[in-house]
């Protein structure tokens, strides 16, 4: 009786052991996912769109600028917080604070003039005038987006796509207006002369008086609002380390200054190495 009381005994404390074991094998632990933080930059290729307007307030008509073109950087820190299954990592916030310059070159409509009378030595004489018009723009920018990848993992791993809207807050605008006069005194032999002249101004909006001069008024827009999106592809060059090279498009939804109806867009290509901080 004795002997089947301690194997009864010894049978129950065996089943409850194992019962515990199978309980404890079948809990799945929860990882936390962490978040990756990282330099990110590149380089703009800015496209300006604007009206025709004057590059000098007293040649309103002779010398105009509209549209243009040029390569500026851009660059900063970038965070990257994932969501969902921490073992197949597709779905992320992104928010980078960025420095974006916008700076470009105008395209001038009529920005030479050979016809332009000059004087030197008290002698008048046709001469050669050109002008140019760049300007200095840059904004301290707030992207907060979305960014999905194609392919699952523990980490970001593969093509991608991101969009969101960026808030940048007007560091510089300034116009580089430059002057390039070449004359001679009209005498046979006479050597030319050549004079540059480069002045720098803030942006400001712009109006014609009755006589025609234009006069400046106003100031650029203080925000720069846009929609920026981009193809990403993350890869992994060790557990914590991924690098992203992305390329993407900035829509600007205001106006750098508003009576020139000037915006700037660009094309941007970059790279981001982020650090894979895990929780």
């Amino acid at each position: 009786m004795r002997n089947r009381l301690f194997i009864l005994l010894t049978a129950a404390a065996l089943l409850a052991i194992t019962g515990r074991v199978g309980a404890q094998s079948v809990i799945v632990p929860t990882v936390q996912t962490g978040f990756l933080i990282g330099p990110v930059g590149g380089i703009n290729l800015v496209a300006y769109t604007s009206d025709a307007f004057p590059i000098l307030n007293s040649e309103p008509s002779c010398f105009q600028a509209q549209n243009g073109s040029d390569i500026a950087p851009w660059g900063g820190l970038s965070f990257e917080y994932p969501l969902g299954n921490a073992q197949e990592l597709q779905n992320f916030i992104v928010a980078e604070v960025l420095y974006d310059s916008k700076s470009s070159k105008f395209t001038s409509l009529n920005g030479a003039s050979v016809t332009t009378p000059t004087k030197k030595n008290g002698v008048v004489a046709d001469g050669t005038v050109n002008t140019a018009l760049d300007a200095n723009l840059s904004y301290l920018d707030l992207f907060v987006g979305y960014k999905y990848n194609f392919t699952p993992g523990p980490s970001p791993v593969g093509p991608g796509i991101q969009v969101g809207p960026t808030v940048g807050i007007k560091m510089s605008a300034k116009f580089d207006k430059t002057v390039t006069v070449q004359a001679s005194s009209g005498n046979a032999g006479s050597p030319v002369a050549t004079s540059t002249v480069t002045q720098t101004v803030d942006v400001a909006g712009y109006s014609l008086d009755a006589n025609g001069v234009s006069t400046a008024s106003g100031s650029a827009n203080a925000l720069r609002i846009a929609i920026r999106a981009a193809a990403t592809y993350d890869i992994p060059f060790s557990q914590e380390w991924i690098g992203t090279p992305i390329v993407g498009y900035d829509f600007p939804i205001t106006k750098v200054e508003a009576t020139r109806a000037w915006g700037a867009s660009s094309v941007f290509g970059g790279i981001a190495f982020r650090y894979f901080i895990r929780g």
